[in-house]
C-alpha cells in the first residue's frame, strides 16, 4: 500500500519546521527496514510561510487575515498532491477550519487531538495550557481539547500571557534559550498546577526546546511538537490512520 504523501506547513516558525522535519525522518528511519543501501525516507513536501506576515496579523488579532495566510500554503501543499497535511506550530491550527474548508481532501493531523489522546491515557481531565497569546486566549485549541473531555487553566493575569508571548517571538523563535526565560515560564507552570491542573500543556512547539521535564520533575508534561511528530509517523507507517485521533 502505498504511504501518504506528507505535506509539512511551516514558517510559523521556521525553528519548529526544522525539528519536525529531522524528528519525522529521525523515528520513520528507525521503524523502517532497510531498502537499497539504507531505510528509506517518508515522502514529504515542506512549505514555508513568512512568519512575520503571520504574527502581525495575529497580534491584530486579524484572524481572517491570519487564515487566508496559511491557506494559501496549504494551497501549495495541495497542487504538489499532499494527502496528508500536518502544521508545525499550535497557533497555526487556528486556520485549520479553513484550510479543510478549502481542501476536504487533505487531510489534518490536528495538534490538539493528538495531544489529547496522550493526555486520557495518563488519565488527565483538567490541563494547564501555556503558548502564545492567541493560543491560550481564543478557543481554537481549548474546544478541540474540550470535545475529548479535557479541560484547561491559562495564566489568569494577561501581563503573564504577554511576557510567555514576547518569550515565545523573540527568543525561542530564532533558537534563543535564556534561562530567565525558563524560570518564568516554570513559574507559570507551577502556578496552573496550584490552581488544580493535573499536568501542563507545552501548547507552544517551540516551548519545549526551552523547557523539560527535568525542569519541573513532578508535573507531567506535555511536549506537542513531539507528540504531534509521533502521532505523524504512525499515520505514516500505517499504524493509525488520521481519523483514529479526532474527537469521538
Amino acid at each position: 500500500m502505498a504511504r501518504p504523501r506528507l505535506g509539512i506547513l511551516t514558517g510559523i516558525s521556521y525553528i519548529s519546521g526544522l525539528d519536525y522535519y529531522r524528528g519525522i525522518n529521525e523515528k520513520f528511519c528507525a521503524a523502517t527496514a532497510q531498502g537499497h543501501l539504507m531505510a528509506p525516507n517518508p515522502d514529504i513536501v515542506t512549505v514555508s510561510v513568512d512568519c512575520d506576515e503571520y504574527v502581525h496579523h495575529l497580534t491584530e488579532k486579524a484572524f481572517d487575515k491570519v487564515a487566508a495566510h496559511l491557506v494559501a500554503g496549504a494551497d501549495r501543499l495541495a497542487a504538489a498532491g499532499c494527502d496528508l497535511l500536518v502544521i508545525a506550530s499550535n497557533t497555526g491550527h487556528i486556520a485549520a477550519p479553513e484550510i479543510a474548508a478549502a481542501h476536504p481532501g487533505l487531510g489534518i493531523l490536528h495538534i490538539a487531538d493528538c495531544c489529547a489522546r496522550q493526555m486520557m491515557a495518563a488519565g488527565m481531565s483538567r490541563i494547564g495550557l501555556i503558548g502564545t497569546q492567541p493560543t491560550m486566549e481564543e478557543d481554537y485549541l481549548r474546544e478541540r481539547l474540550r470535545q475529548h473531555g479535557i479541560g484547561t487553566i491559562i495564566p489568569e493575569d494577561r501581563s503573564e500571557r504577554e511576557a510567555l508571548y514576547e518569550i515565545i517571538c523573540q527568543e525561542l523563535s530564532f533558537d534563543i534559550c535564556e534561562d530567565a526565560s525558563r524560570d518564568r515560564m516554570v513559574k507559570s507552570i507551577r502556578g496552573l498546577i496550584a490552581r488544580g491542573a493535573q499536568g501542563c500543556l507545552l501548547g507552544c512547539t517551540e516551548i519545549e526546546l526551552l523547557v523539560k521535564q527535568v525542569d519541573v520533575p513532578y508535573t507531567p508534561l506535555f511536549p506537542s511538537a513531539e507528540i504531534h511528530i509521533a502521532a505523524t509517523v504512525q499515520v505514516l507507517l500505517g499504524e493509525r490512520s488520521a481519523a483514529e485521533f479526532e474527537p469521538r
